[in-house]
C-alpha cells in the first residue's frame, strides 16, 4: 500500500477472503492530469460509488480496459475530494464484495514514476538550463499508465462506438459557405456533445441505435442517417429526430438502409450527422449542425471518409491516406483550406470533447488583457495580468496563426514569430538573457531585438544545367548582442500527441549513431531532462528534439514566450546577471495546463490526398529512391500505453525518425542545445506539408524559414543529407517535379 502523505498514488488493497490468507483484489485511484481513474483489478462486473465534493452520492458500472474495470472522473482541480468504494464480483467464492470507504484529494498525489509524463510535482529547471540527463532513457507510458476508456467497445449483443463532437456552423459539403471548419462564438459553452453508436447488427441484430449525450439541454435535435444528396448537398434518407431521455441524453435507432432499399448489414457505408437545437434560452445562436462522420457498420470506430460521384458520396478513404491513423480527418469538402490544422481528432474521445475546446479557448487568450483572438467571445478575466513582464508575444495564437508554420516578416522587423535562443558556447545560459530573448516587456526597458536585416543569396545548377538561387538570413539585434544564438521560426502544430505516444524502443531502434551500416547516416536519439522528475527521457519536440512531452513543451512555451509560470517551470527565463527577474510562481493552474495541452495534442491530422495518382506514385518511389526515407521514416506505431484512448495502437505516417542529425555548415547555427550540436537537427514531420500555403497564406521551411518552397529546402540539405540532396539535385525536371509533388500530397 502507498500512503496518501508521501505524495504517491493510493493504491488499497481490500480485505482477504474468508480464509484469511489470499487477497480478493486490488484497488484504488491513479490520478492523470485533471481527472482521476478508479480502478478494480478484476475482469468480472464492478460497480463505484462516490461522492464529489460532499455532495450527492453517484454509483456507475466500471467498463474493462486492458484487463482491469476502470471509471474517469474528469474535470478535476487540486484541492477537490472524492469519497469513493466499489462492489465488485469476487469469482473466488461466487459472492459481491464491498470495500470501505476511502477519500481520495486531488492534486496531492501524483501517479508513480516511471510512466508518468505529466505529473504537477517538482520544480527542476527547464531542460534546457544546463543539466544534463543522467541514466537511461525513462519510457513515458507502460503497462502500468493509467488509460482512459477506449472508445470502441464489444459487448455480446453490439460494438459499441464513442465519439467526441462540437457544434458546427453549416453542412459539410457546403462549399458555397465556406463555414464549417471554423469556431463559432462561444464554442467552449455549452456547445460540445459525444455520439454514441450501438451496433447490434455486428453481432447478428438488425438494427443501429445511435445515443446523443450532451453537457448542455438540446431541444428535439435532429438524426440523420445514410447520405442521399439528389436535391441539395445536405441531403439524408434516414431524417428523424432523437427521443429525449433526459435533458442530457437523447436516443434514435435506424434498421433499414433506404440508400439500398434493403435491412442494414454489415459492410454498409453509414453517414450520420446531428442537428443541434440548444434549449432556449441561452446566450448567443442556438441552432447549428455538427461534425459529419462515416460509420462502416460490423467494424466499429468511425473512419475518415472520403467522398465520389456527382453527389460526392461518402466512402472510406484508403487506409494509405490515413496519415495520423483513426485521428485523420476527412476529405475536406467546405472549401477552408486555412482551417485544415484547427481541427478536432476525427476518433476524439468523449472525455476530450469539452477540455478540447476550453483549451483552444485559453490557445487565443492573450494574457495580457484576457481578449479572445476571435470576435463573439468574452475575455478571461481570469488570466488578465499574466503577461511577462519580459515576453515575445501575449498569446499562443498570435505565434502558431491557424495552427501552421510561420512566415519571416518584412526585413527590420522584429521577430515576434521567432523563438531567439541564446546561450553560451558551453550551453549555459547568456547572463544577461537567460535561454531566451524576449523583444518586448509589460513596462520598462526590453531585453532586446533580434531582425532580419537582408538575406544573402547564392546561386547553384541542377544536374540538367537550369539554375536555382538560395538565401540565407542575417540578423541584427538591438540592445544586447547575444555571442551564441540560434532564430527558430514557428512550426505546424498537428500529429503532435500521436508523436508522443510513439514508444521509445521504436524511435531508438532507428539509431545509428556510428553509422555501422555504412550509409552515411548515423541519427541518434536526443536525451532529456525530465523537468519534474529529473529522469532520462527521449527528447521529441522542438527543432532539436529538446522536450519530451507536450505538456512540457507547451510549458515551456508559456514560460519562455509568454512570461505565464505553470508547476513544471515555475520560474522565469532569466541570466544570472539579469536584474528585476527573480521568484517563482505557478499562473497557470494545472487544470488549465491539461486542457491546453490535450487541446494541442488531439488535434487532427490532415490526411493525404491523391495516393493512386501516378505522379504521386512515382515521386514517392523517387523520394524513397534518392535516399530521403531513411531519415523521414514513413510509418510509425504508437504505443498501446498512451492515456489519450485517441493515440493508441495508431499506424502513422509522419515521415520523421524523431532523430537528430548533423545537417552540415549551411544550416548550422552556433549554439548548444542539450546534446544537440550547432549543426544536428531533428528530422522534422513532414504531414501536412503540402497544405502550408493554404494554411499559413504563404511558404516557409526549415528551422528558420529561409526556404521559400520545398525544392529550396532540400537543396539546404548537407551533411547525413547531402547524398539525398545531390540525389535531388541531378534528376530531370520531371523527376523532380515528381518528388515535389509527392510531398504536397503529403
Amino acid at each position: 500500500m502507498r500512503n496518501r502523505a508521501t505524495g504517491m498514488a493510493v493504491v488499497v488493497l481490500v480485505a482477504t477472503l474468508m480464509t484469511g490468507d489470499v487477497l480478493a483484489a486490488t484497488f484504488g485511484v491513479t490520478p492523470s492530469g485533471s481527472s482521476a481513474v478508479f480502478f478494480v483489478d478484476t475482469t468480472a462486473w464492478a460497480d463505484i460509488h462516490y461522492v464529489r465534493n460532499n455532495q450527492g452520492q453517484l454509483n456507475y458500472r466500471m467498463g474493462i480496459v486492458n484487463g482491469r474495470n476502470q471509471y474517469t472522473v474528469t474535470g478535476l482541480s487540486a484541492g477537490e475530494t472524492i469519497d469513493y468504494s466499489f462492489t465488485y464480483w469476487d469469482v473466488s467464492c461466487n459472492c459481491a464484495r464491498d470495500t470501505a470507504w476511502t477519500r481520495y484529494t486531488h492534486g496531492t498525489q501524483p501517479p508513480p514514476p516511471p510512466p508518468d509524463a505529466g505529473t504537477d510535482a517538482g520544480t527542476p529547471p527547464p531542460t534546457d538550463a544546463g543539466t544534463p540527463p543522467t541514466g537511461p532513457i525513462v519510457p513515458l507510458y507502460n503497462n502500468t499508465t493509467a488509460l482512459e476508456p477506449a472508445t470502441v467497445q464489444e459487448t455480446a449483443s453490439a460494438i459499441i462506438t464513442r465519439v467526441g463532437d462540437r457544434v458546427r456552423d453549416r453542412h459539410a459539403r457546403e462549399d458555397m459557405f465556406q463555414a464549417y471548419d471554423h469556431y463559432l462564438p462561444l464554442y467552449f459553452q455549452a456547445r460540445t456533445h459525444y455520439i454514441e453508436i450501438v451496433d447490434e447488427v455486428a453481432k447478428g441484430g438488425n438494427r443501429i441505435t445511435v445515443n446523443l449525450h450532451t453537457v448542455y439541454p438540446y431541444d428535439r435535435p435532429d438524426f440523420r442517417a445514410f447520405f442521399r444528396g439528389l436535391n441539395t448537398v445536405a441531403e439524408y434518407f434516414h431524417n428523424g429526430q432523437f427521443t429525449r431521455i433526459n435533458d442530457y441524453l437523447y436516443t434514435n435507432s435506424v434498421d433499414y438502409n433506404a440508400k439500398e432499399g434493403r435491412g442494414i448489414r454489415v459492410g454498409d457505408r453509414m453517414e450520420l450527422e446531428v442537428g443541434v437545437f440548444l434549449r432556449q434560452p441561452v446566450e448567443g445562436r442556438f441552432n447549428y449542425y455538427s461534425t459529419t462522420y462515416l460509420y462502416m457498420v460490423g467494424q466499429g470506430g468511425v473512419v475518415p471518409f472520403d467522398v465520389t460521384g456527382a453527389i460526392r458520396d461518402s466512402i472510406p478513404m484508403p487506409q494509405a491516406a490515413w496519415s495520423g491513423g483513426r485521428t485523420t480527418l476527412s476529405s475536406p469538402q467546405s472549401n477552408e483550406p486555412d482551417n485544415r490544422f484547427l481541427q478536432m481528432a476525427n476518433n476524439l474521445a468523449p472525455v476530450s470533447a469539452q477540455p478540447f475546446v476550453e483549451g483552444r479557448r485559453i490557445h487565443h487568450t492573450n494574457f495580457g488583457d484576457g481578449s479572445h483572438s476571435e470576435p463573439g467571445n468574452p475575455a478571461m478575466t481570469q488570466h488578465q495580468g499574466k503577461l511577462g513582464p519580459s515576453y515575445v508575444a501575449p498569446s499562443c495564437v498570435a505565434c502558431h496563426v491557424q495552427n501552421g508554420r510561420g512566415l519571416p516578416p518584412a526585413n527590420n522587423t522584429t521577430l515576434t514569430n521567432y523563438v531567439v535562443k541564446v546561450g553560451q558556447s558551453n550551453g549555459a545560459a547568456d547572463p544577461f538573457l537567460g535561454f531566451r530573448l524576449q523583444p518586448r516587456r509589460t513596462s520598462g526597458t526590453p531585453e532586446g531585438e533580434a531582425r532580419i536585416t537582408g538575406w544573402t543569396v547564392t546561386s547553384g545548377t541542377y544536374g540538367d544545367g537550369s539554375r536555382f538561387e538560395l538565401r540565407r538570413p542575417n540578423y541584427g539585434f538591438t540592445n544586447n548582442t547575444p555571442t551564441n544564438y540560434s532564430a527558430r521560426i514557428t512550426p505546424q502544430l498537428v500529429g503532435m500527441g500521436l508523436l508522443e505516444a510513439v514508444p521509445e524502443s521504436a524511435i531508438i531502434a532507428l539509431e545509428d549513431p556510428n553509422d555501422s551500416n555504412g550509409d552515411g547516416i548515423s541519427g541518434r536519439a536526443h536525451q532529456v531532462r525530465d523537468p519534474q522528475t529529473g529522469q532520462t527521457r527521449l527528447g521529441r519536440f522542438g527543432w532539436k528534439a529538446s522536450t519530451a512531452t507536450v505538456r512540457h513543451q507547451v510549458a515551456e512555451a508559456l514560460n519562455s514566450d509568454i512570461g505565464v509560470t505553470t508547476s513544471v517551470f515555475p520560474s522565469l527565463d532569466c541570466g544570472p546577471s539579469q536584474q528585476g527577474c527573480s521568484g517563482t510562481s505557478t499562473e497557470l493552474a494545472n487544470t488549465e495546463l491539461d486542457k491546453l495541452s490535450r487541446y494541442i495534442a488531439l488535434l487532427g491530422v490532415p490526411a493525404r490526398r491523391n495516393v493512386s495518382d501516378a505522379t504521386v506514385t512515382r515521386g514517392e518511389t523517387l523520394f524513397n529512391n534518392a535516399g530521403c526515407a531513411r531519415c523521414h521514416v514513413a510509418t510509425l506505431t504508437t504505443s498501446a500505453f498512451h492515456p489519450h484512448a485517441e493515440l493508441r495502437s495508431q499506424t502513422i505516417r509522419p515521415y520523421t525518425d524523431l532523430l537528430l542529425h548533423d545537417m552540415g555548415s549551411g544550416l548550422a547555427d552556433n549554439l548548444p542545445d542539450g546534446q544537440a550540436t550547432g549543426a544536428e537537427w531533428r528530422t522534422p514531420p513532414l504531414w501536412g506539408i503540402g497544405l502550408t500555403a493554404g494554411v499559413s497564406g504563404g511558404e516557409a521551411y526549415l528551422h528558420d524559414g529561409r526556404a521559400r518552397n520545398l525544392a529550396e529546402a532540400i537543396l539546404w540539405h548537407g551533411g547525413e543529407g547531402q547524398a539525398a540532396r545531390n540525389n535531388f539535385a541531378n534528376m530531370n525536371s520531371t523527376d523532380r517535379n515528381a518528388l515535389l509533388t509527392f510531398l504536397r500530397s503529403l
